[in-house]
């Protein structure tokens, strides 16, 4: 009888601690909704929850039309439009004392890019002054012979000497003159300074400057001193394989992709192919230009060029990672409403490294799935067993 109270507390102490099991136990977890609804009504469809996490993953774009390329995109780069560039050497030696444009200024034609002082010109235009000063002098000495002749005073030799003398010094004057202003073709300042003034050929940018103050500058140089183009107008240079030679010829339409700006892409022409082939890469160079009104391109960036269909047909284009591929067959998700997506054949016209351009099976404005089509079509095959 005396264990009675020992029982007792041993019943009382697992009784507490049952209960604390029980309230301290993790709740149950209630079931959730299945995310893709089953059995599905039409084969081929997925229908999503607003909740559901898989569409998180997804990436849904519209099928835009656009022009259909002829083959994949040629590698290429962007570069100076020769007709639209200047690249400004010193005619004189001399030394700089004086810069007035700095890399990506905007010049206007016949503005001072740099003023140099060069002994050479001051030289040529003291050469000039004396030789039209000489040819002044012989000019009223043949006046002063023709009146002395007139009144019969010096014999016709003698006049005709001063009129040689006269064309001789004209000559001289002439010279002197051409010399001037092969060193400095409308650069000189006044008449008898040795100050020379670079100025900028054509409006446009000044794309590179190599010239520094108290720099002496060559006539010889290997590099220019300033480089002015039209940024607006832009080249883009090409490498045709021999294979695509047929293709690639003066009028085609282009459209050109550059890294910076994947989401578009610039409408060019070609309008010149090189007529040899280079014997190191067996490439052609062929040039398109380009319209850069917008100022987003620059000289020697990294290019992809698509030579367009000379009809320019307008195809649906969908991003390579749209496609589905089984077999011989490709196909996409399309998104027919928020959360239902159509697994569809689609028929390709033209295959490129970013994009495919879909001849059937697809309308331009529909919205595909560009990413999480494989996990579309897992969940498609999960759902049909």
């Amino acid at each position: 009888m005396k264990r009675t109270p020992i029982a007792l507390a041993l019943i009382t102490v697992a009784a507490l601690a049952g209960a604390t099991w029980y309230l301290q136990r993790p709740a149950p977890e209630v079931a959730t909704e299945a995310v893709v609804q089953k059995p599905s009504a039409e084969p081929g469809v997925l229908r999503f929850p607003t909740a559901a996490p898989q569409l998180a993953q997804l990436k849904v774009e519209r099928a835009e039309l656009a022009p259909v390329p002829m083959d994949e995109p040629l590698a290429a780069r962007v570069s100076y439009d020769e007709n639209a560039t200047a690249r400004l050497f010193a005619p004189v030696a001399g030394r700089a004392v004086e810069i007035r444009a700095n890399l990506g200024d905007s010049v206007k034609a016949g503005d001072v890019l740099a003023v140099l002082d060069a002994p050479e010109l001051g030289t040529a235009a003291a050469d000039l002054a004396k030789a039209r000063a000489d040819a002044q002098l012989k000019k009223a000495a043949l006046e002063r012979m023709k009146s002395l002749f007139a009144a019969e005073v010096v014999p016709r030799r003698e006049l005709e000497a001063a009129q040689a003398d006269w064309q001789q010094a004209q000559a001289e004057a002439e010279r002197a003159r051409l010399r001037l202003a092969n060193l400095a073709p409308g650069g000189a300042s006044e008449a008898g300074s040795q100050r020379y003034l670079l100025r900028a050929p054509l409006a446009g940018v000044v794309a590179a400057r190599n010239i520094n103050p108290a720099m002496e500058v060559r006539p010889d140089a290997t590099e220019p001193l300033f480089v002015v183009t039209d940024m607006r107008r832009l080249s883009v240079l090409v490498d045709v394989p021999e294979r695509d030679l047929p293709v690639v010829t003066v009028g085609k339409a282009t459209r050109v992709e550059v890294s910076a700006y994947p989401e578009r892409s610039f409408e060019g022409q070609v309008i010149r192919v090189a007529p040899t082939l280079d014997p190191q890469t067996r490439r052609v160079q062929a040039r398109v230009a380009v319209d850069n009104r917008e100022n987003l391109l620059k000289p020697e960036m990294y290019a992809r060029v698509a030579i367009l269909a000379d009809a320019k047909e307008e195809l649906p284009r969908v991003p390579i990672g749209a496609l589905l591929v089984d077999g011989v067959k490709n196909y996409v998700f399309v998104e027919r409403d928020p959360g239902v997506f159509e697994k569809r054949e689609v028929t390709l016209a033209v295959q490129t490294r970013n994009h495919a351009y879909v001849w059937a099976g697809l309308k331009a404005g529909e919205k595909v799935v560009s990413v999480g089509a494989l996990l579309l079509s897992a969940e498609l095959a999960s759902s049909s067993r």
